[in-house]
């Protein structure tokens, strides 16, 4: 005998095809960027009637403050997930960079660096990026320190360490989207986590440049 399965609620339609709208938008963020990124090629890559989709976001700005919050759920969902995937027998540090790393280099960050980069110029989506972007970093933040453990969790030297990886890190990964050097990629992910290691006090200073380079004659 057949189970039929039970038909879905209006709401949950209506809660499906919104979904489909905002995946599909954060798609044609991060493959072409945000100018491009309107409500007529929306519509086309969901198949969707135009009048559908502006029943949920009746204009381009609605869609957009929306897909804010969409991506954040997804870069937040994704972060989770490797976060847990993180062997524990990892140096807590090294653990932090990669972790970092891998963030910073997801198809949701680049997504979201379209919106960075476009709500400098337009206000009502700054407004919602900059609520969106405080909750992901403090979520963030919270799960750092748990990577890291003890006894890096209760030392007060932890915030700042993660504060100074993120914002190495995050000017690391956008230089490299535009030069792609990976090889220097490479070479400075590694001499981080010697800084760090000195910083955090396991590894002596005079450690932090072994193995670099000799300098470049002029």
């Amino acid at each position: 005998m057949t189970t039929q399965r039970p038909r879905r609620t209006q709401a949950e339609r209506s809660a499906a095809t919104r979904t489909l709208i905002l995946d599909s938008t954060a798609e044609c963020l991060l493959e072409r960027g945000y100018p491009a990124t309107t409500i007529t090629e929306v519509q086309e890559r969901t198949g969707l009637a135009r009048g559908t989709v502006q029943h949920h976001f009746p204009t381009r700005a609605d869609l957009l403050v929306a897909a804010t919050t969409h991506v954040v759920e997804a870069r937040l969902r994704r972060f989770r997930h490797e976060a847990e995937l993180v062997p524990p027998e990892l140096d807590r540090l090294q653990a932090l960079v990669d972790l970092a790393w891998r963030d910073l280099n997801s198809p949701a960050f680049f997504t979201a660096l379209e919106l960075w980069v476009a709500a400098r110029t337009e206000p009502d989506l700054r407004a919602k990026l900059m609520q969106e972007e405080r909750r992901v970093f403090d979520e963030m933040r919270t799960v750092y320190l748990d990577v890291l453990g003890e006894p890096y969790g209760t030392d007060p030297r932890a915030a700042t360490l993660v504060e100074f990886t993120l914002d190495i890190l995050t000017g690391l990964s956008m230089t490299t989207m535009l030069n792609g050097h990976l090889g220097e990629r490479e070479a400075a992910l590694r001499r981080w986590k010697r800084a760090l290691a000195v910083l955090a006090g396991t590894l002596p200073a005079h450690e932090l440049l072994a193995g670099r380079p000799p300098a470049r004659r002029r």
